[in-house]
């Protein structure tokens, strides 16, 4: 099962990757790991860096994509995120956090992507 999740995960991150450069986002890291985590996909865009969590679904029975960005995994990519940018010594830059979501349809190929834009803040 768990090949099976990260297959469907990789998939959904590759849709993501689509959909942002689509939409003129400059992609800087895909799957940027440390000893503190790891994060999906970080971008620029317009000066500000926005870390992208996605998260994927063929039914909302175990919830909704975003539900699955609990608070620890949040205090978990903030907590990556600030080491990135004492590594990139991006001090002074803004940053955005967002959240996307892929419903996917188990009957054929077509999927939906949500963007939820700012979806959690920094404490």
């Amino acid at each position: 099962m768990k090949k099976l999740n990260k297959g469907i995960g990789d998939y959904c991150e590759l849709l993501a990757k689509n959909y942002l450069l689509n939409n003129k986002y400059t992609i800087l890291e895909c799957n940027f790991r440390n000893f503190l985590g790891e994060i999906d996909i970080i971008c620029l865009k317009n000066d500000l860096l926005i870390i992208f969590e996605v998260k994927g679904r063929y039914n909302c029975n175990y919830g909704m994509p975003k539900e699955a960005v609990s608070i620890s995994k949040q205090n978990s990519i903030i907590k990556v995120t600030k080491s990135y940018i004492a590594y990139k010594n991006l001090q002074y830059i803004n940053v955005r956090f967002d959240v996307i979501e892929v419903y996917l349809n188990s009957h054929n190929q077509s999927f939906k992507i949500n963007h939820l834009k700012d979806a959690f803040r920094l404490y």
